[in-house]
């Protein structure tokens, strides 16, 4: 067998585990710290039955894969009867990841290119419409290029270009982008298309292609939640990949009407899948229906996250454990829109950023173990809820003793940790849980406590200054003894609670209130000052 031939019995292999992730994990676990007010890290453990046993399984079996026995049997075993895969290992989000390190079976692994595996996601779209019963005849010309290029990662400059003409800077010369594009003379998007793509851009053309990526945005906001870098929604912002993929493996170049059948053929395919997934009258369109609901959601998934497969050398007789540990970026905000925030009228753990929210794949495996927990001794989880996709809460009551959708087998919440396991069947495979984070009670009873007597001291302070008397003369001000007792007192305290040393994530959740301090010390020793310098304070006994 060639080399070439075993390349391609391996991406099917790899497509076929993807597709049936639960049936070769026994346990997929996963830890998550958080330690920092930029950074969080999580650690994820698989376990994996031994293959060979897998590929004996019968059909109907929760642990069966299809075609697994005879496609292991194509690949060559070594004297210690392991054969080389390439494995599904984990989905990670699209967001700054440092110090990322997978082990499998005990042994650092070989990450394929992030390119490689955007086209194998699109490959694997590719199967679900094929399993969906949709046409797929002239997919390979239309879409794969088009799919790999929206499951690669977003561009670090559109993001630039977006958030130039959508967010308010600080900067003065950036105030005038958001009033451009306000009254519409600059167009991030027709920007951002304009300096990457090879050819010039006809404002009609760029017309009709915002028609048809607003109905594939209303197909994929059907499956998540919005997200402007999030390409299944956006798919105008993957042209450019396209082109420079095209380039290099020598396709030819790009034009418009390459990219405006293109798109329609993206819109198609979802709009025939959106169509299938609800005609579930026999068992075969039931199969189909199911088929093209994974297709969306899939397709939606991965336009904001990404599969890492990797090269690996695994035992095929014994079980082994796949590790992961990544440091990845936290996010305190997921959007200003009511619809993902709390139930709350005024959502200000939102507002000041005191809630991290956590993505979470938990349906790849038999069983999903999750556990957050915070390091820092001041910071405390307030609570954790379990979200889906959309940001509509998984945690319902049980009814009349009918399993319902968000039951699942444990969760425990406390102040330091968050458990959540399951095994339960047909469960969310992407699940969110937003962290409401909290400082520790002791010391936002101190923060309170100096902010009410800082502010006491203030008033205090005016007070005397207006009513004060010494000796048998009335007059309005104070003694120098008199601001002293009120100065000194109230001033350590403040400073000190605004000094003491904490980590960044305490140091951010407690900067709302610490302002307040802050600016009521301000102003207690300005009120001091000023009552001194127009001669109320009586500085002489």
């Amino acid at each position: 067998m060639s080399q070439q031939w075993r390349g391609l019995v391996r991406e099917e292999l790899a497509l076929t585990l993807l597709h049936h992730l639960p049936a070769w994990r026994m346990r997929a676990i996963e830890r998550i710290e958080l330690s920092s007010a930029l950074w969080s890290v999580r650690e994820h453990e698989i376990h994996v039955k031994p293959l060979s046993e897998v590929a004996t399984m019968r059909p109907g079996s929760t642990s069966y894969v299809p075609d697994l026995y005879s496609r292991l049997a194509r690949l060559p075993k070594d004297s210690d009867g392991k054969v080389e895969l390439l494995l599904p290992i984990i989905e990670l989000p699209k967001v700054p990841l440092l110090d990322l390190h997978i082990t499998v079976n005990e042994e650092p692994v070989y990450r394929i290119p992030l390119d490689a595996g955007a086209r194998l996601e699109a490959k694997y779209i590719k199967s679900l419409a094929m399993e969906a019963g949709i046409e797929v005849a002239n997919f390979e010309g239309d879409l794969i290029d088009l799919l790999a290029a929206i499951f690669f990662l977003p561009t670090s400059q559109y993001a630039e270009i977006w958030s130039k003409y959508n967010q308010v800077s600080i900067d003065p010369r950036q105030w005038g982008h958001p009033f451009l594009r306000l009254i519409g003379k600059r167009d991030p998007l027709q920007i951002f298309l304009n300096a990457f793509l090879d050819f010039e851009l006809k404002e009609h053309i760029l017309g009709e292609w915002r028609d048809v990526a607003s109905r594939i945005k209303e197909y994929t906001l059907q499956e998540t939640m919005e997200d402007y870098l999030n390409g299944a929604e956006y798919p105008l912002i993957a042209f450019p990949q396209m082109s420079r993929e095209m380039a290099r493996l020598g396709k030819g170049d790009l034009d418009e009407e390459l990219c405006s059948q293109r798109l329609r053929s993206l819109y198609l395919l979802l709009r025939d899948a959106h169509a299938r997934k609800s005609h579930t009258d026999t068992e075969e369109a039931e199969a189909r229906a199911g088929a093209a609901s994974t297709l969306l959601s899939t397709y939606a998934a991965f336009g904001s996250r990404w599969t890492a497969f990797a090269r690996c050398t695994v035992p095929v007789n014994k079980p082994f454990i796949i590790t992961v540990k990544e440091t990845r970026s936290i996010y305190f905000q997921h959007k200003w829109n009511k619809e993902y925030r709390s139930s709350r009228t005024f959502p200000t753990a939102e507002h000041v950023g005191r809630t991290a929210w956590k993505m979470v794949t938990f349906a790849d495996a038999e069983t999903n173990h999750l556990s957050i927990k915070t390091t820092d001794t001041s910071v405390r989880l307030h609570d954790c809820v379990a979200l889906d996709e959309k940001g509509a809460p998984l945690e319902s009551p049980i009814r009349m003793g009918v399993k319902i959708d968000g039951e699942l087998d444990e969760q425990s919440k406390t102040f330091e940790r968050y458990l959540r396991h399951d095994s339960t069947a047909g469960r969310r495979k992407r699940i969110w849980i937003k962290c409401h984070l909290r400082l520790n009670r002791i010391l936002s009873f101190f923060l309170y406590l100096a902010m009410a007597i800082t502010a006491f001291g203030i008033s205090l302070l005016i007070w005397r200054a207006i009513e004060g008397k010494v000796g048998d003369d009335p007059f309005h001000g104070l003694t120098a003894k008199d601001a002293a007792v009120i100065l000194i007192p109230v001033a350590f305290v403040a400073s000190f609670l605004l000094t003491r040393e904490n980590t960044t994530l305490a140091m951010r959740l407690r900067k709302l209130r610490q302002s307040i301090l802050l600016v009521e010390l301000f102003v207690l020793l300005g009120t001091a000052f000023a009552l001194y310098v127009h001669h109320v304070v009586q500085a002489t006994p």
